[in-house]
């Protein structure tokens, strides 16, 4: 495949680390992990190395499924690009060819006409003829090169398309089917910009709020998951409607979801959340098809990046404090500071 590019001894040196990974891990060497692996090792795709980085006990399985996808995705989805472009190129190297053959041609025939036409500016006739030859020969190079335009023009709508192809698919990579949100690799890829910008900025300051819906299970069982799926989606335009560009708001998973704030304190983030949770609780949802309404309440757990601080840690921070949020009471903001810790 044109995706691997390495050759046997490589291939066979990066098979026999991928074995050896997963027997040190005890994670079952089948065709789903061992392309996970063998890709990691391969260390190209940031997304695998982020994921397999964060990596806990006990979500393997369901990491290496998800990389899996992605990485079949990422192979058929360039072989397709490739495709698409090689044949773009085919096709105008073959009409450049034509047109270049075609010019020789004609540029024989307009060398030999104007030799013929000084031999015979003596015989008006004569030369006349010569000379019609010649825009004859003109023109036909002028249809050439309109023929080459055109094909150019297409070409330029070809890759038009591609791009769009290009940019959907980026799209439905980095977002959340359901509610449109950015998802986790999306999320990934805004902490690693983000936190770039923390360690080379002066007092740059990025804050978590880590939320999650009350008794949403209760919600799916007494009104079904379509119903569920509407309170997620009313979740995510109210999070968008009350943070800004730069923020990114994120589905996290399940019912919980996840805003990153570059230059907010944890006060602000703090003050947001709590403007938020006052939201959720005043809206009233009435369920379509039915008079019954619904109220939906929701628990943040707020966290502020310290200098130099492991990712992981920072959002730790967050969900705890949401899971403090959760059991003392529900539908409240609790912040880092009330977890001992110094904000």
């Amino acid at each position: 495949m044109r995706q691997y590019r390495e050759n046997y001894l490589d291939s066979r040196s990066l098979a026999e680390r991928v074995l050896e990974e997963t027997a040190k891990r005890s994670i079952r060497p089948n065709p789903i992990n061992f392309t996970v692996w063998y890709e990691y090792l391969l260390k190209r795709d940031p997304h695998v190395l982020d994921m397999i980085s964060q990596m806990v006990d006990g979500e393997h399985d369901d990491v290496a499924r998800e990389l899996f996808n992605h990485i079949v995705n990422r192979i058929c989805f360039m072989a397709e690009v490739e495709n698409v472009v090689l044949k773009l190129v085919n096709e105008i190297i073959g009409d450049i060819d034509g047109w270049e053959n075609n010019l020789d041609s004609h540029a024989q025939l307009l060398e030999t006409g104007l030799n013929s036409l000084i031999e015979k500016t003596s015989d008006p006739a004569s030369a006349a003829v010569v000379v019609q030859e010649v825009i004859a020969c003109i023109k036909d190079l002028t249809l050439g090169a309109e023929g080459i335009k055109h094909k150019m023009e297409d070409v330029r709508a070809e890759v038009d398309s591609l791009k769009k192809q290009l940019e959907l698919s980026y799209k439905e990579a980095h977002s959340d089917a359901l509610t449109g949100l950015a998802n986790r690799r999306a999320m990934d890829k805004f902490i690693v910009e983000n936190f770039d910008l923390s360690t080379n900025a002066e007092n740059y300051q990025l804050s978590c709020v880590i939320l999650d819906i009350d008794h949403f299970k209760k919600i799916n069982d007494q009104y079904g998951h379509l119903v569920g799926d509407s309170v997620l989606r009313f979740i995510a335009k109210i999070l968008k409607n009350l943070t800004k560009g730069q923020d990114l708001v994120a589905r996290f998973g399940g019912e919980e979801f996840i805003l990153l704030l570059p230059n907010s304190s944890c006060r602000d983030a703090f003050a947001l959340a709590n403007k938020l949770r006052e939201k959720f609780q005043s809206t009233e949802l009435t369920i379509r098809d039915s008079k019954k309404t619904l109220k939906v309440t929701v628990s943040f757990g707020v966290a502020m990046y310290r200098q130099g601080e492991p990712v992981a840690d920072f959002i730790a921070r967050a969900d705890r404090a949401l899971y403090l949020a959760k059991t003392s009471g529900r539908n409240r903001v609790i912040g880092e500071i009330e977890l001992g810790t110094v904000a």
